[in-house]
């Protein structure tokens, strides 16, 4: 009945609601069209907020001051998007902020706190999926809106135009090439007008329009149809526990094994017993990826027993132990990657490694007080982790960090670890920390370095040219940065190039 009320309340307001979503629907066009770096992204993600306000004080629903944490979140990884230029991180920018908004409208519509970890997850899916179904309300509400509307019904000569015109624009996209390729003259008749027409580009900005102008209706739709599953969450699990604890005994014995043979081998440096063959530095930096795949296996073993199985205090106990073995494992394999970094420079997946690890032990943490306290919000206390723990990362621009790192080490590095700097980082942010190296040092005169500058100075030259148009939409911090030490590069060593005088 609430479902019902609310998605006639939005059919009879169209004038309003669909009014809203064209009007988002430009505004995103102008915003992320070709451009999720520019300084336009973070007001788009502003625009996005303020329309759903609108959206909500439209059906008396005010902003809760809890929603409060996931905007301020929304907006940091808006604003960080336009800091650097790494597609990693503007992907999981996107990622975050629709995770994070969607956290927030089911906040605002339901008493998300009563769910535990796994009901919210299936919740988040059940909400993906119904704003799918949600797709073409848009269209059927202002079907509706266009055939009641008295006013507007006035008008239906210039609304059969427009439906006739785009009738007309899609019979065409298939006869009109057909046509072009039967008849010469006819093909270089229109071939010389469609010249000035770049069709990519009008399908694209079109295409940006239309999610732009769907989704947020189709979203908000979805919301208030009230479809989920309510009631209090099954407090009996499904299985005997004797099964949990059986299966987490042995392999938590097998896990304390382990685990004393790090503290001996590698946290101790216990060298006695290694094979012959085998250093303790050669072990020590081996096994980081196996230990971190056993540690995200902890987690979802740990986390299936809290929810499939009765609550019992022998399971409570193993699983505990679990978790202090996954701890061990985190830090033997954190460990490990900060050896193999010392013997190998630092990379974005090395990098990328450690801060996982670093969540990982902060989700470990919750998962432990989960175990013992059933009231526990583990779903948003993870949400709010790895959302504080990726913005940092976000912001730390991690291209950068690498950059310095690397360069500090250079003259134990090689030629292939400059070419990773300037060639195989994700993003530009690393320009302004490579432009530093003095090509004049003289640890640089030997004639084995001649290639590689030669390779900067093109590098230089390459992301000056490249980077002319970074101002408005495009506008991006990193991006400009780059563009500066570029310049003064290419200013401060323009009589070094052998080839100068073609250049």
């Amino acid at each position: 009945m609430k479902e019902n009320m609310l998605i006639l309340k939005i059919r009879d307001n169209y004038k309003y609601f669909g009014g809203l979503s064209l009007l988002y629907g430009l505004i995103f066009t102008f915003c992320i069209y070709k451009n999720i770096s520019g300084i336009t992204f973070p007001i788009c993600v502003a625009v996005t907020i303020l329309f759903a306000i609108l959206f909500m004080r439209r059906i008396n629903y005010m902003l809760m001051k809890k929603s409060i944490p996931y905007l301020v979140g929304m907006g940091l990884l808006g604003i960080s998007s336009a800091y650097t230029t790494s597609s990693f991180m503007h992907f999981f920018n996107i990622v975050g902020i629709l995770l994070l908004f969607m956290v927030f409208m089911i906040h605002q519509f339901y008493n998300d706190y009563v769910w535990n970890f796994p009901a919210y997850i299936q919740r988040i899916f059940i909400l993906m999926g119904t704003t799918i179904q949600s797709v073409p309300y848009p269209y059927w509400h202002g079907g509706w809106f266009f055939s009641k509307d008295k006013n507007i019904k006035r008008n239906n000569t210039l609304i059969a135009v427009v439906i006739g015109f785009i009738v007309a624009m899609g019979i065409l996209c298939i006869t009109l090439p057909l046509l072009l390729s039967s008849d010469i003259m006819f093909s270089k008749l229109f071939g010389e007008i469609l010249s000035y027409i770049n069709f990519s580009t009008l399908f694209w900005v079109s295409f940006t329009f239309v999610i732009g102008f769907t989704l947020p209706y189709a979203f908000f739709t979805a919301l208030c149809r009230y479809n989920f599953p309510e009631g209090k969450e099954r407090k009996i699990k499904f299985f005997d526990p004797v099964i949990g604890i059986t299966f987490t005994s042995i392999v938590s014995l097998i896990y304390l094994v382990y685990c004393a043979i790090q503290i001996m081998y590698l946290f101790l440096g216990m060298s006695a017993g290694l094979p012959n063959y085998v250093t303790y530095a050669e072990y020590a930096r081996g096994g980081f990826w196996e230990l971190l795949f056993v540690s995200v296996i902890n987690f979802i073993i740990i986390l299936l027993c809290m929810y499939l199985f009765r609550e019992n205090v022998v399971l409570k106990v193993i699983l505990t132990i679990m978790c202090g073995c996954t701890f061990v494992m985190i830090v033997s394999s954190a460990y490990r990657m900060k050896m193999y970094i010392s013997e190998y420079n630092l990379t974005f997946l090395r990098i990328l490694v450690l801060w996982f690890l670093i969540v990982l032990a902060f989700i470990m943490i919750g998962m432990v007080v989960s175990i013992y306290k059933k009231k526990f919000p583990l779903f948003h206390y993870i949400i709010v982790i790895v959302s504080v723990m990726y913005i940092g990362f976000s912001f730390s621009r991690p291209d950068v960090i690498i950059a310095k790192y690397d360069i500090a080490q250079w003259r134990n590095t090689d030629r292939q670890d400059f070419f990773y700097l300037m060639y195989e980082t994700m993003s530009i942010d690393a320009a302004p920390e490579i432009a530093k190296i003095d090509l004049n040092d003289k640890e640089w005169a030997s004639v084995e370095n001649e290639y590689l500058k030669q390779t900067m100075y093109n590098y230089f030259l390459n992301l000056s040219m490249n980077n002319e148009d970074i101002y408005f939409r495009r506008a991006n911090y990193s991006r400009i940065r780059a563009k500066i030490a570029a310049d003064r590069f290419l200013e401060e060593h323009k009589d070094y190039n052998r080839d100068n005088n073609r250049l």
